[in-house]
């Protein structure tokens, strides 16, 4: 089925230009956890059909979007972006006047609540969350937001420099690709070096 937009970047381009009353709304975490409820409610109340060609992973730290993430992390900016339809753009100002006053707390008690995330946790690091999962998941709604103050958060957002810290980001020693079903790798070397007669190293 079609999406219902030509790209994830315009719809966050539209949440980025929107006064959120966290303070974290500008930052990568939080910006991640707004895109994947906004395709998960669409999907719920349109038929599973997209708000945007986006597919995203579970991770400890939440749902991500790896192109997005990446994109995030490196500050990639879109000088133009695709303003959203009247259909689309309703969706996106009803999704914005339901969360605009939650924080990062508030949203990672919605997440944690989130049938689809489980699911997809369970399947292993970095599985796919499935459309039909996020459509069911939110088939009422945002479910209330109850006892909040006694509930962890999924995991820290931030780490000491100021980058996230997003399970899916590599370390200083790992270089993190993602396959096109949407699994992880991890560059690999071998240890052991290999000496023949006519050249004594291989690698």
């Amino acid at each position: 089925m079609r999406p219902a937009t030509r790209s994830t970047f315009d719809v966050l381009c539209w949440l980025k230009a929107q006064k959120w009353a966290s303070s974290q709304a500008k930052e990568a975490p939080f910006l991640l956890k707004l895109l994947y409820l906004a395709q998960a409610l669409y999907a719920a109340s349109h038929k599973q059909r997209k708000l945007m060609p986006a597919t995203f992973l579970a991770t400890a730290a939440g749902p991500i979007e790896p192109d997005i993430f990446l994109a995030l992390e490196n500050n990639l900016t879109i000088r133009k972006a695709l303003s959203p339809t009247v259909e689309v753009e309703a969706f996106l100002k009803s999704f914005f006047d339901g969360l605009r006053d939650k924080g990062m707390a508030e949203l990672d008690v919605i997440l944690a609540q989130d049938t689809a995330l489980r699911s997809a946790a369970a399947r292993g690091r970095n599985s796919e969350i499935t459309l039909s999962e996020m459509a069911a998941a939110y088939k009422r709604g945002v479910p209330a937001i109850a006892g909040k103050d006694g509930a962890a958060p999924l995991s820290p957002s931030l780490d000491g420099t100021g980058r996230s810290i997003l399970d899916a980001a590599p370390n200083s020693k790992q270089e993190v690709r993602f396959t096109a079903d949407g699994r992880s790798v991890t560059r690999w070397m071998p240890k052991k070096r290999i000496v023949s007669k006519d050249r004594p190293v291989l690698n």
